[in-house]
C-alpha cells in the first residue's frame, strides 16, 4: 500500500534562522495600485501610484511575507493622505514584526492652470 505523502510546505519566513544576519531592507518594488488623493480644486484625484515597500528583517527570521505588503495596500480605502500615509506604515509594521520600514509613493498629479493672458484652462 502507498503511504500518505506530506505535502505540506515549510513555513521558511517564521522558521529560526541561526545565522544571525539582519536585513535592512526587504520587501516589494513597483507595485502598481490604484489611489486617491486629495486635490484642493477638483476635492479628489483618481491615480495610479508606484509603491516601493520595505521593512527591516531581524536577525531572528529568515524571511518576511510578500503578499501581506499587498494585502495592506488592498485594505485601504484607496483614499492616501499625508493622515493615512503614517497609518498604513504603522499597519506594516504591526502586520510584518518589524521595528523600522520605509513605503515610498510615486504618482502622476495633474494641476488645472490657466494662462495668464487668455485665461484658458490647461
Amino acid at each position: 500500500m502507498n503511504s500518505p505523502v506530506d505535502l505540506a510546505i515549510p513555513d521558511v519566513q517564521n522558521s529560526v534562522d541561526g545565522r544571525h544576519l539582519a536585513i535592512d531592507k526587504v520587501g516589494i518594488k513597483a507595485i502598481q495600485h490604484p489611489v486617491k488623493v486629495a486635490d484642493k480644486s477638483q476635492g479628489i484625484q483618481h491615480t495610479i501610484a508606484n509603491f516601493n515597500m520595505y521593512v527591516e528583517l531581524p536577525h531572528n527570521f529568515k524571511g518576511t511575507h510578500m503578499s501581506r505588503f499587498v494585502e495592506i495596500l488592498n485594505e485601504q480605502e484607496r483614499e492616501i493622505s499625508v493622515e493615512s500615509f503614517e497609518a498604513i506604515l504603522r499597519t506594516m509594521l504591526e502586520r510584518l514584526e518589524s521595528d523600522s520600514g520605509y513605503i515610498e509613493m510615486t504618482f502622476p498629479y495633474f494641476l488645472e492652470k490657466e494662462a495668464p493672458v487668455s485665461k484658458v484652462k490647461s
